[in-house]
């Protein structure tokens, strides 16, 4: 039965090309990713800052007390304890910003010379750094800025520039590949981190004798009391784990995400497969009659369409898994801007990837074969007394039932936003948009095949105007049998108005995020630190608010805290909370509803916490809660004096600076300045890698950031439409090989090759127009959902709608589709002139 299979694919040879470029299409990109998802299963961060050590115990924000280093010390299996203080420090030469290609972070990291042990580090010229201003550099930045000993530099912390000496270069004793380091006198490194005591890292090192493992156990017995639920932010690393403590090369969690597109890659595929394999299927249709009339059994027929498929599977993988080699690195590059994997990831080729990538196509191949011999099923034995078996040029009225359904849902929906039915702020609101989304897309999917047909009698008058012989045979064939284009057009309106409606939807939620952002803001600037850079320091927002024409400066920072109710059991699994920390009067920055005191009279032993954090705890004015910030051993009481309601730009709980100015943490750096008054960018040196935002300037890059962090959705969108475009070109395509016959018909009655030409031509547009059009439309109908659940959305209504991305996946297609149709018309004219000849 396979013998036949391939006898009766002898005379189909578009079907068997169809099917063959769409099993290698799939493959590859099943492939490519399969190879990208292994090497990162397999890949670990490298130590590089940390390799001179064999623990190290980690954090971020300073949250080492030196009490947990006390401790720590004093442990028997100790023999020595390195504090580490790792902070972004910007170095300038002559004027001009070092970068070292390779670097993770924009900027080199700045430590204390006593650390430099942990890498190790060692001095290759000059002296160690023993005051302010004195600075050692590594080789790296060396020789990237040509300086060497005594030469003068600037350096820049937390938007302070101050001028530098170089009195030593260092070179590490070890692979140093993604980050650069400045080092500094320990004394100066105190001014310059804010006055903090609390160290970023420890590093261990164990006395004679004593195995890793022994000393990790230890170490983490005495870091256990330091640690609380809700709050283990102090970590003990050994082995490849240092590599992620010294948090310049992050791990992301990209695995799950990789994954999502490998299943997600393989579902679409398997619906290309289906529908290039459907249509092999109903173009051999006689020959499957024919077999069915002289005695072929059901099972027999089935046997012999699975196993071509298995055999084309097996031909395509052997082509798709090397193309796949080589996309492989081209995706990790992708998925390394998404932030899936880290910069030091690289791709590894072993046989597994390959191996699961064939099981893979054939799975799909099979399940797809499994949909499609359904089809073959049906085809009756007395076809084959026919010129073709009868399938009937209309569409079945179940789709069409099932799309007006699933249309008449998503309307009901859209007018249930529309009139806020379900209030805006209801938990619900956006499970009922995501269900509305879901019901609008899949409904024009069903029914696009019934637009392009009323389309085509809609515009019939115009196009035979305006070609008489093309454009009235397109339209005749596109009207009369229109089901030979559902499969194209079903595809083409999914992938176009997918990408629509993902694009326009993360449009609108950049703009809500942002709104929200600035809605409660009533600062007329906003500073920041670049990329790059991590902080602001007190003295730059005492020298705004020196400047003539401020009214106010107010720095603002976060810290990550444990709360419990004083008098209750502390929960065995708290969610985390944060606190904002600031300094200044917050009041003038942030328009906040307050019930109770304002916020910049609270006093010793007094917070503010928002309405969300109230509800939770059943906290309300005079409530007593005890609060734990990281790296201290136990809790401190705090009397609950407001309550506000939540906001975007502040966290759950609100404490002056002043609160953690006795602790190992610091109260001198800001993430944020809110200003109000005079523009702070007049003071603000340009090479202090300090960003100044208007509100409105700052309305805009929030949207950019929340742009930048949920892109992969929209990229995942792209992909599925790129699928459904090949597929939809390829099923216009092949249904024209099939037509070699009708336009031999044609050139006998006297029509010219160019009017053929233009009449395939016509039929591609009249197919693929009418879907832009639709997809347009229903993305438009969704960006209208989404704006009206917003005030002031309805404003932006036009800017939810992604033009650019539609008009390049639109005309991308009506190319592909015009090319394609001209490319199979002149072969087939060809065949037609030589069997003429």
């Amino acid at each position: 039965m396979t013998w036949l299979a391939w006898r009766t694919l002898r005379w189909h040879p578009g079907s068997l090309i169809g099917t063959l470029i769409t099993l290698v299409v799939a493959a590859t990109a099943v492939g490519s990713l399969w190879f990208v998802v292994d090497a990162t299963d397999r890949q670990e961060v490298p130590v590089e800052r940390y390799a001179g050590v064999p623990l190290v115990v980690g954090t971020t924000g300073g949250a080492i007390s030196p009490g947990l280093v006390a401790a720590v010390k004093a442990l028997p299996e100790v023999a020595a304890t390195v504090p580490e203080h790792s902070f972004p420090a910007g170095l300038s030469a002559r004027g001009t910003p070092v970068r070292v290609p390779g670097d993770q972070n924009p900027w080199p990291w700045g430590h204390g010379w006593s650390s430099a042990r942990l890498t190790p580090f060692q001095l290759r010229d000059g002296r160690p750094p023993r005051a302010r201003g004195e600075v050692v550099v590594d080789a790296r930045l060396a020789a990237a800025a040509q300086m060497g000993i005594g030469d003068r530099v600037e350096i820049t912390v937390a938007g302070t520039i101050r001028p530098h000496k170089v009195v030593g270069v260092a070179a590490a004793g070890t692979a140093w590949r993604y980050q650069s380091a400045l080092f500094f006198a320990d004394g100066h490194v105190a001014e310059l981190i804010g006055g903090r005591r609390g160290a970023d890292a420890l590093g261990v090192h164990p006395r004679p004798g004593v195995g890793t493992e022994a000393l990790r156990v230890a170490v983490a017995k005495a870091v256990e009391p330091y640690n609380t639920p809700g709050l283990r932010v102090i970590s003990v690393a050994v082995g490849a784990g240092r590599g992620e403590q010294e948090n310049n090369i992050l791990s992301p969690e990209g695995f799950n995400t990789m994954w999502f597109s490998v299943w997600i890659t393989a579902l679409v595929s398997t619906g290309m497969i289906a529908a290039a394999m459907g249509m092999s299927i109903r173009r051999r249709g006689t020959e499957i009659a024919v077999l069915r009339a002289i005695g072929a059994r059901p099972g027999q027929i089935r046997r012999m369409l699975l196993a071509e498929g298995m055999l084309l599977s097996v031909v395509a993988c052997a082509v798709a898994i090397p193309l796949g080699m080589l996309l492989a690195p081209v995706v990790a590059v992708r998925f390394r801007d998404f932030g899936a994997v880290s910069v030091a990831f690289e791709v590894g080729y072993r046989p597994a990837p390959g191996l699961w990538t064939l099981a893979f196509t054939l799975a799909m191949a099979l399940t797809a074969n499994l949909i499609s011999v359904r089809r073959a099923l049906r085809i009756r034995p007395g076809d084959a007394l026919g010129e073709t078996p009868a399938q009937g040029r209309r569409l079945g009225m179940g789709r069409l039932l099932t799309g007006l359904a699933l249309l008449a849902g998503a309307g009901a929906l859209s007018a249930a936003l529309l009139w806020e039915v379900i209030p805006p702020e209801a938990p619900s609101l956006t499970l009922l948009q995501v269900v509305t989304v879901c019901l609008a897309v899949a409904a024009v999917g069903l029914l696009a095949p019934w637009v392009v047909l009323v389309a085509g009698k809609l515009v019939r008058p115009g196009i035979t105007h305006a070609s008489r012989v093309g454009g009235y045979l397109a339209v005749a064939s596109v009207v009369f049998n229109h089901r030979r284009y559902a499969g194209a057009v079903a595809s083409l309106t999914l992938g176009v108005t997918l990408v629509g409606v993902v694009a326009g939807t993360q449009l609108f939620y950049n703009w809500r995020r942002a709104s929200d952002a600035v809605r409660d803001l009533r600062a007329d600037h906003v500073l920041r630190p670049a990329a790059g850079a991590s902080a602001l320091s007190e003295e730059l927002r005492r020298r705004i608010l020196a400047h003539d024409g401020t009214s106010a400066a107010v720095g603002i920072g976060s810290i990550p805290a444990a709360v419990s109710v004083e008098g209750r059991p502390l929960a065995p699994n708290p969610p985390p909370f944060s606190a904002t920390m600031f300094t200044g009067d917050i009041t003038q920055a942030l328009d906040l509803s307050i019930r109770g005191r304002p916020p910049r009279d609270l006093g010793e032993g007094e917070i503010a916490i928002d309405d969300s954090l109230a509800a939770r705890y059943g906290a309300g004015l005079g409530s007593r809660l005890r609060i734990r910030f990281p790296g201290v051993a136990e809790g401190s009481s705090y009397t609950v004096t407001t309550i506000y309601t939540s906001a975007p730009e502040v966290k759950s709980m609100l404490l002056p600076a002043k609160a953690i100015s006795a602790t190992h943490l610091t109260s001198e750096l800001h993430e944020l300045i809110y200003v109000r008054g005079a523009d702070p960018s007049e003071i603000v040196d340009a090479r202090s890698a300090v960003e100044s935002f208007t509100k409105q300037e700052y309305m805009w890059r929030r949207s950019q950031e929340h742009a930048a962090q949920n892109r992969f959705m929209p990229y995942v969108s792209v992909l599925v439409a790129l699928f459904c475009l090949v597929a939809a070109v390829n099923s216009l395509c092949l249904t024209l090989v099939d037509r070699r016959r009708e336009f031999t018909g044609m050139r006998h009655l006297g029509m010219r090759r160019g009017q053929v030409m233009r009449m395939v031509c016509w039929e591609s547009a009249l197919t693929v127009v009418p879907v832009l059009v639709l997809s347009l439309a229903t993305t438009a109908w969704m960006a209208l959902v989404h704006a009206v659940s917003e005030p002031g959305g309805l404003a932006g209504t036009l800017s939810f709608i992604p033009f650019d991305w539609l008009a390049a996946l639109g005309g991308g297609a009506l190319l592909a589709a015009l090319a394609g149709s001209l490319l199979v018309v002149r072969v087939a004219m060809r065949n037609e002139r030589q069997g003429l000849a």
